[in-house]
């Protein structure tokens, strides 16, 4: 464990909370009493910034907005303080249109549920109950463009989720991998969905560019994560933990595993006995 901790950065679906859950009130007292010793506290998650998780702080009933929020996987950096919003480049119309053609054969032929996410683009092919379910958390309300790409390339976006019932992701993965890893990435998210990016566009790179940007030694960041998605954070900040309830990609990646999962406020319970317990904050 880290001896000093100068900012936090946790993952939200599986690590804070249950997929669309509440904070645990345990979190919410660790937050505060952090809060209140200048330890800045951050969101590392695979979702859009928008206004709505700039005010996640309040939305869980804590008095204060989280300093900080990486999102899309890295391709979005906002800062509380000063308003700062840094993003990446976009998936262009073209680029879409060929990651969807080279997966064609296999979405169409096992029905595989499809999104475009960000950039204002919210096109979907198959929509399934996993889909509006994700529909339903986010107030984001899909288009269906089933069995029309260039309808759901009309307009570029941070990356694409295919969502499958886990049965045919390594499928996938080799498809992708054979033909469009020059310049894509492809990783899971949750179990069942697979996302597609940019080489380069991870958390861990999102925390780096916050932490030189802000003169954050990364060696005094704690991170919290579950998935794959998370590993690149895990990795590159002083102490990655992985909940226990993540996957094992994950807890082979990182420095040490909670004692609970994230629907028993596993990162709280571990932060008070391996943190504030031992430098008497509580």
């Amino acid at each position: 464990m880290i001896e000093r901790i100068d900012a936090m950065a946790a993952d939200i679906d599986m690590t804070l909370t249950n997929k669309g859950g509440d904070l645990p009130d345990v979190l919410k007292d660790v937050f505060q009493i952090m809060h209140r010793s200048h330890i800045l506290l951050g969101l590392a998650t695979g979702r859009e910034i928008t206004e709505k998780i700039c005010r996640q702080g309040s939305r869980w009933g804590l008095p204060f907005e989280f300093d900080f929020i990486i999102g899309m996987n890295g391709g979005m950096i906002y800062d509380t303080a000063t308003g700062r919003m840094w993003s990446t480049q976009l998936l262009s119309c073209e680029e879409l249109r060929y990651i969807l053609t080279v997966m064609k054969p296999l979405i169409d032929g096992y029905g595989i549920s499809v999104n475009a996410e960000g950039g204002g683009n919210h096109n979907a092919m198959n929509i399934n109950d996993h889909l509006r379910a994700s529909a339903k958390r986010s107030g984001i309300a899909f288009v269906d463009k089933t069995g029309d790409i260039d309808g759901f390339c009309e307009k570029p976006a941070y990356k694409l989720l295919l969502r499958t019932d886990g049965g045919h992701e390594q499928e996938m993965r080799d498809v992708f991998m054979k033909n469009c890893s020059d310049k894509y990435q492809i990783f899971t998210s949750f179990p069942g969905t697979l996302e597609v990016m940019r080489k380069g566009i991870d958390k861990g790179s999102g925390m780096k560019r916050y932490a030189e940007e802000f003169g954050i030694d990364l060696k005094n960041v704690i991170a919290f994560g579950d998935s794959e998605n998370d590993n690149s954070l895990l990795k590159i900040c002083g102490w990655g933990v992985c909940l226990a309830n993540g996957s094992e990609s994950t807890k082979s990646c990182a420095d040490d595993v909670t004692e609970f999962g994230c629907e028993n406020a596993g990162a709280g319970h571990y932060l008070i006995e391996h943190y504030l317990k031992p430098h008497g904050m509580i």
